[in-house]
């Protein structure tokens, strides 16, 4: 993956992203089937997108509230909930020192890393650089993107991790294991997630410009044991956002024409085996698009959009794209929504 971590990189390109028509990237995460609960999501606290902490909020806009307090220059991001509604995980990524996936309780309380962190200093070749978690369906582990080893620039001075995988481990660290790895140099295997039996996990496949689909982004699925690879989107439509399941597993969310100039981006739905896709929404040019992810109930979506030159707010839809209606009102950026249980 990037030697600057998905996360690291849209902090670097936090400005030109605002002048970006159509997409921007942001996370979420799988939703558990149940009553609908509260949502999280990530709020950056300065203009320049270096400060973020992780927030919850009512669906209706109501009892909002900060869970995580990071260091100023530290973004908390991606928070996902855990199925049984116990935790929150999300990324930490500081300054000086790889990712490193995070829990905290809803209220605050039990913040804790999962895994050892890496010393001050290290880079991806001495400690892994993780990020983009999601929880296992009982709740026990996570999975997330795991990216080691060297860097090399391109010609337009990017600079791309030697190997990008997908990875599962416990909580407090243990059971650490790869369930599939890119070819060096490839790209970025990124937002994987399991499905609500945890037998796949659908993710986000981002093109090194040392491929032929250099920059080009794609929705993949893949068994739990790593077996039967299969892309669901082309690659020309650039889709992804962190793809999430639906509570029954029959659905799959993306949006289109992630981080595409000038190309807007839409909101859609597709079977897991690739079939039945169909269009959610029809926002007009110069919507900002961010994440999607499902409401435990499975009738609506909690969304991030905003526009062109402005901030990102999270909102709620239907499957059908009606009954739009705003959660977050603050000035600042919010996205990377996830729904929970109640």
């Amino acid at each position: 993956m990037l030697r600057s971590h998905p996360t690291r990189r849209s902090l670097l390109l936090a400005m030109l992203v605002l002048s970006i028509v159509g997409a921007v990237a942001a996370t979420a995460s799988a939703t558990a089937p149940g009553a609908n609960g509260s949502i999280t999501f990530r709020r950056y606290l300065n203009t320049e997108q270096s400060w973020g902490a992780v927030f919850t909020i009512g669906a209706d806009g109501s009892g909002e509230k900060q869970i995580t307090t990071p260091e100023n220059g530290a973004v908390d991001d991606q928070p996902t909930w855990a199925p049984d509604g116990s935790l929150i995980a999300f990324t930490r990524c500081a300054e000086n020192a790889p990712c490193h996936v995070w829990v905290v309780a809803p209220d605050g309380g039990g913040l804790a890393p999962v895994g050892p962190l890496c010393a001050a200093g290290a880079n991806e070749k001495a400690c892994p650089d993780d990020a983009n978690p999601s929880f296992s369906p009982d709740s026990r582990r996570v999975v997330f993107t795991q990216a080691t080893g060297g860097v090399h620039a391109d010609a337009y001075t990017e600079e791309w991790i030697e190997h990008s995988a997908i990875a599962v481990m416990n909580l407090d660290g243990s059971g650490r294991r790869v369930i599939y790895q890119g070819a060096p140099y490839s790209g970025d295997l990124i937002y994987p997630v399991f499905s609500p039996n945890g037998k796949q996990i659908v993710f986000e496949r981002l093109a090194s410009s040392f491929t032929l689909r250099s920059g080009q982004r794609a929705v993949f699925t893949i068994r739990a044991d790593g077996s039967h690879l299969k892309r669901l989107t082309p690659w020309e439509e650039s889709s992804g956002d962190n793809p999430d399941w639906s509570p029954d597993g029959k659905w799959i969310v993306f949006h289109t024409h992630v981080d595409e100039d000038g190309k807007q981006a839409q909101i859609f739905l597709i079977h897991p085996d690739g079939t039945g896709r169909r269009q959610v929404t029809h926002f007009p040019q110069d919507t900002l698009v961010g994440s999607s992810s499902f409401a435990p109930d499975g009738k609506s979506l909690v969304i991030s959009k905003g526009v062109a030159n402005g901030d990102l707010h999270v909102f709620t839809i239907g499957l059908d794209g009606r009954h739009l209606k705003k959660v977050t009102h603050s000035p600042m950026w919010d996205s990377a929504p996830s729904w929970g249980t109640s």
